[in-house]
C-alpha cells in the first residue's frame, strides 16, 4: 500500500492541477496590419478558409482564475523589435455589479520591452467586466509603428472548455 499511495496521490494532484488549469479563461492576442487588411478586402482577396492578409494571431493561453491572480504573456510585435504584453487579472476590489463584486480586467500594451503587466503601464488598452454571466471580453487599441497603422488586441472566451 505504501508503494501505491504516492502514485495515487500524484494522480490526484495531477488531476486537480489539470482541472484548475482547464477552468481558466481562454485568451489570445492578435495584431492586424490595417493597410494590408484593407487592401485585401478592397481587392476581394478575403477567403474564409485562410488566414486574412495582415493578421497575426498568437497562440492561445489560459488565464489563472482566482482572487488577485494575474496572468501575463508577452509576444514579439511582427516585423519590429517591440513587445506586446497582455494581462488578465481577477479581483473583488475594483468593480461591483448587482450580482457580484468579482471582476476580470484585461489589458494590452506595446513597448520596447516586456512589461510586468499590461494593466498599470502608460499607453495601454484596458477593459473590465464583472464575473457574473460573462461570456467574452476584448480589449484593443490602434497604434502607429514605423509609419503603419496597426490594431492590437486581446480577446478572452470565458465559457470555453
Amino acid at each position: 500500500m505504501r508503494k501505491i499511495l504516492p502514485i495515487i496521490l500524484f494522480g490526484l494532484a495531477f488531476g486537480l492541477v489539470a482541472s484548475a488549469q482547464s477552468r481558466g479563461d481562454l485568451c489570445h492576442v492578435y495584431v492586424v496590419d490595417v493597410a494590408t487588411a484593407r487592401t485585401a478586402l478592397a481587392e476581394g482577396n478575403v477567403n474564409l478558409n485562410t488566414k486574412p492578409a495582415g493578421l497575426t494571431v498568437f497562440p492561445e493561453f489560459r488565464s489563472v482564475i482566482g482572487e488577485e491572480e494575474l496572468t501575463t504573456r508577452s509576444y514579439p510585435f511582427p516585423g519590429n523589435k517591440l513587445v506586446i504584453t497582455a494581462s488578465v487579472f481577477y479581483t473583488d476590489e475594483s468593480m461591483a455589479s448587482t450580482a457580484s463584486v468579482d471582476s476580470m480586467q484585461v489589458g494590452i500594451a506595446v513597448s520596447e520591452k516586456a512589461q510586468k503587466d499590461a494593466l498599470s503601464v502608460e499607453n495601454n488598452a484596458l477593459a473590465e467586466i464583472t464575473l457574473n454571466q460573462r461570456d467574452t471580453v476584448r480589449t484593443k487599441k490602434y497604434l502607429t509603428v514605423g509609419g503603419r497603422l496597426y490594431l492590437v488586441g486581446m480577446e478572452c472566451k470565458c465559457k470555453e472548455k
